[in-house]
């Protein structure tokens, strides 16, 4: 097999919803990897790579700091939208 160019930049398109929760999600319950004893340093990488992706997209759309209700009713929106999507597309 030839060697893939895993360094290749791609991208995806996300519903800003899913890339906010995804984000949270992330931020939430992988913030202390360090402690995390199950995962490899390379899957602490890729979360926390991916987290920093999100993180930027996020910003790119307006969705950055602002007062906690307002955040969690964003964070409401995005659990409302997600549960919309078909358990096919997630699949």
């Amino acid at each position: 097999m030839e060697d893939a160019d895993v360094s290749k930049v791609v991208s995806i398109q996300i519903p800003l919803g899913h890339a906010l929760l995804a984000w949270e999600t992330l931020s939430n319950k992988f913030s202390d990897l360090q402690a995390n004893n199950l995962l490899s340093d390379e899957e602490r990488r890729s979360i926390w790579g991916l987290a920093d992706l999100l993180e930027n997209i996020l910003a790119q759309n307006g969705f950055d700091a602002r007062p906690q209700a307002e955040w969690q009713a964003l964070i409401n929106q995005s659990k409302a939208f997600i549960k919309t999507i078909p358990v096919e597309f997630l699949d």
